[in-house]
């Protein structure tokens, strides 16, 4: 057993204990809470949305009394979840107003996204800031093989850190069941594996997955620019295309977590080959990286091993065909877009994935949406169309706010040390 494998499985028994170690998150965190939890939870959601926030100004916001906050929040920065900021200027009579804000510098969770040719990890602290991140390209795409290149990726990340970590949050393209499982991930090839189970069973620290789509709607509730809203719609188109759904605060699964699915949806063109269902005009074979990748293979914009990167370099440096396919493309997104709009009627809605790896599509994203929906209703879509706070690079962070919602529903949960102190 390697040494960080040691020291992970050392800190869980002595901070987790048998009955967490017995049962992953998911399952611990669906049962019914308490008050106290509730109040934990409040407390660190309000604090991670308008933080710093003195304590008068939290019960207000909260609706609980200042002496139930004032127990609560010192509760949670001995736990190293909260801490205090410098004094603010007073502006009423009696003492100055001490705010509180997220500890960041205690507590880590690890991030793991595995995509189609790689596997990104990040180790991000409570606020979602990337502390470190490790980029693994696949090897092989087989479930095993990719699942233990994810925990060697692990223990080489956590290195130093391992006794902060408090848990792991994992995200993968494709459908994911509640219990973590991967239904169906096509374009890996992957059917009905157990992805929670084996990070689970590898690490020995609480594991929670759950599909890109929602960890990215996640991820932008929480630290993107989308922080405060109640209704949302990320929409990703890359290597796979799908959404996550924020509705009325919630993130919105269906009966079989299959809500946000978007392979099949219409849109303009017509695909050089026929999806799987028959038809030509299904969003992943239109506008999928994939499917622009073939074309632009095809016509000789890109080498045999192009990526999407190669084409909009291409277009950047004045290949006017280059340009063309991907405006095209985006215009396509945008139909998908203004169809989302049409229904869901979100506040905003976040674009990412490959199709505005070059900022200057998004406008044409936008066009696409405009043209949409000007038969159907008023939208101002420069304010309601927005690129994602999540790149590349960051898609990491995004799989680590699957964990980071947990944690923040019920930190006691995740943080054992909370569970024993009780003031007052």
């Amino acid at each position: 057993m390697s040494r960080p494998t040691e020291q992970i499985r050392s800190r869980q028994a002595r901070t987790v204990g048998p009955d967490a170690m017995a049962a992953p998150p998911a399952v611990r965190s669906a049962q019914p809470a308490g008050l106290r939890q509730q109040n934990l939870s409040a407390i660190m959601r309000a604090v991670m949305a308008h933080g710093p926030v003195a304590r008068v100004d939290l019960a207000a916001i909260t609706g609980m009394a200042t002496g139930t906050i004032t127990k609560l929040t010192a509760e949670l920065a001995e736990a190293g979840l909260l801490r205090e900021q410098d004094t603010v200027a007073n502006t009423h009579p009696g003492r100055p107003r001490v705010p509180v804000t997220i500890d960041e510098r205690t507590h880590r969770v690890v991030g793991i996204h595995i995509g189609l040719v790689r596997t990104n990890l990040g180790l991000v602290d409570l606020t979602g800031r990337l502390v470190a991140q490790l980029t693994l390209p696949h090897r092989r795409r087989g479930f095993g093989a990719v699942v233990a290149q994810a925990v060697d990726g692990v223990h080489q990340l956590v290195e130093g850190h391992t006794d902060a970590v408090i848990g792991v949050g994992a995200s993968i393209g494709g459908w994911v069941d509640a219990q973590g499982r991967v239904r169906e991930h096509p374009v890996l090839g992957w059917r009905d594996v157990p992805l929670r189970d084996a990070l689970y069973d590898a690490l020995s620290l609480p594991t929670s997955v759950d599909s890109s789509f929602r960890a990215l709607v996640l991820a932008e509730r929480w630290l993107g620019a989308a922080s405060g809203l109640r209704h949302l719609v990320h929409l990703f188109v890359g290597n796979v295309v799908g959404a996550g759904l924020l509705l009325d605060g919630n993130v919105y699964r269906g009966a079989a977590s299959a809500a946000g699915a978007l392979d099949h949806l219409p849109v303009d063109g017509r695909a050089e080959q026929p999806c799987q269902c028959g038809r030509y005009d299904c969003l992943h074979v239109v506008a999928g990286d994939l499917a622009v990748l073939s074309v632009a293979r095809a016509e000789g914009l890109v080498p045999a091993r192009g990526t999407v990167d190669h084409l909009i370099a291409a277009a950047r440096g004045g290949d006017k065909r280059a340009h063309q396919l991907l405006a095209r493309r985006a215009r396509q997104v945008g139909t998908a877009a203004g169809t989302l709009i049409e229904v869901l009627d979100p506040q905003m809605i976040v674009i990412g994935g490959g199709v505005v790896d070059a900022p200057e599509y998004l406008e044409f994203v936008r066009e696409g949406c405009r043209r949409y929906l000007a038969d159907k209703r008023p939208v101002d879509v420069d304010s309601l169309v927005q690129a994602s706070s999540f790149g590349t690079h960051d898609i990491s962070v995004s799989s680590a706010a699957v964990l980071l919602d947990e944690v923040y529903r019920d930190p006691a949960g995740y943080v054992p040390a909370l569970r024993d102190l009780r003031y007052g």
